[in-house]
């Protein structure tokens, strides 16, 4: 991969991952407000919003991570390899998922191994 490519996937990488920045703190400001709620009248109500936003923050946290991974995959002229089979990675899968760390073939195996 030339760096225009490389340069082209940076900054998807970089601007989803200030995307999920911001989104992020939302989202913790949110667990902040419903920590210090105290009035809360329904219990499950409370429990169900508390399991939403723990899930929401841990989705984001994983995200930034597998973005932050491939910022240094770039860094390291290692990105746009598979890490299992060594081949290029479509670039039309980088276009969709530019922290792909796998390509199609070997994504559709792991997917398959994991479903067995």
């Amino acid at each position: 991969m030339n760096e225009t490519r490389y340069e082209n996937y940076y900054d998807l990488l970089r601007k989803r991952r200030n995307e999920i920045m911001l989104t992020l703190a939302h989202v913790q400001k949110e667990q902040r407000a419903v920590d210090e709620n105290k009035d809360w009248i329904d219990r499950a109500a409370y429990a169900s919003r508390v399991h939403l936003l723990d899930n929401l923050a841990d989705w984001y946290v994983n995200e930034r991570g597998s973005i932050d991974d491939a910022l240094i995959r770039i860094a390291e002229g290692k990105f746009g390899i598979c890490l299992a089979c060594h081949e290029p990675i479509d670039a039309c899968r980088l276009e969709s998922t530019p922290q792909a760390i796998f390509c199609a073939a070997c994504q559709a195996t792991r997917e398959e191994l994991s479903t067995a």
